[in-house]
């Protein structure tokens, strides 16, 4: 457990430390785009690791520091998921683009015009 401990705490500090990266980087450059998609990755690997420490702490029944890792790992990914903006990090948008792809896929396939004399490609004869 106590190496979960370091783990989380080093985890922390390389976020700091990306955060303070993109801040001081100017806006729209390739240095803030990947400090901000790494401190994103950084800061949802930090919750999901605050997660599963509350998890095994719950396992081995330790509950007080269960519910305060499991309210930590829980209230950062509400934090994480409310308060994200349009930075600009690899993140933004890729939500409604994974949901245009599902919707797409669920969809029937339209039939697409053959070129020739109106007919659809799945009636018009095959050219072998």
């Amino acid at each position: 457990m106590v190496i979960m401990t370091y783990v989380i705490l080093v985890l922390i500090v390389a976020e700091l430390f990306l955060q303070v990266q993109a801040r001081s980087a100017v806006v729209g450059s390739r240095e803030r785009y990947v400090s901000l998609s790494l401190r994103r990755v950084a800061s949802w690997l930090i919750n999901l690791s605050f997660i599963t420490e509350g998890l095994l702490s719950v396992a081995t029944g330790q509950w007080a520091s269960a519910l305060w890792y499991l309210v930590f790992g829980v209230g950062g990914i509400v934090l994480e998921v409310t308060t994200h903006r349009n930075d600009d990090d690899w993140f933004n948008g890729r939500g409604k683009k994974i949901r245009r792809g599902i919707r797409r896929m669920l969809t029937a396939p339209r039939p697409q015009t053959a070129p020739a004399f109106g007919m659809t490609a799945t009636t018009a004869p095959s050219a072998l």
